[in-house]
């Protein structure tokens, strides 16, 4: 069974950051932090998943299991960029993202990878 089809169907928002910390891990970023959202922030759907380090600059990651990624991510993801004090943002989900959707959040410092990112071998 491909990773995709477990990431899809039977794993929980937990598991799903805890892959991803992984899975960062094997792209090479180094320093990886996973916060506990009940203690980090008093509105839980807005919750920086991930502190990590790569090449010398720090990402604030945050991670959506199922969810469409919209404008409101990407600006939940500067405030939690803000709030670390961090320049980059990433967003991880194991949904589609149009190439001009990355394109807009890339010109606000957050990098996406989205399922066909996830789908490649590491």
């Amino acid at each position: 069974m491909k990773v995709i089809v477990i990431i899809d169907e039977f794993i929980d928002e937990r598991e799903f950051r805890n892959y991803s910390s992984y899975w960062l891990s094997k792209l090479g970023f180094t320093n990886i932090r996973i916060e506990d959202p009940r203690l980090s922030d008093s509105d839980q759907s807005n919750d920086n998943d991930i502190l990590a380090s790569k090449k010398n600059k720090d990402y604030t990651i945050q991670t959506f299991l199922n969810e469409e990624i919209t404008e409101k991510s990407v600006d939940e993801t500067i405030e939690d960029m803000i709030k670390e004090n961090v320049e980059n943002g990433i967003i991880i989900t194991n949904k589609n993202v149009s190439q001009k959707f990355r394109e807009y959040a890339k010109e606000k410092s957050v990098e996406i990878i989205d399922r066909k990112n996830l789908t490649e071998e590491i």
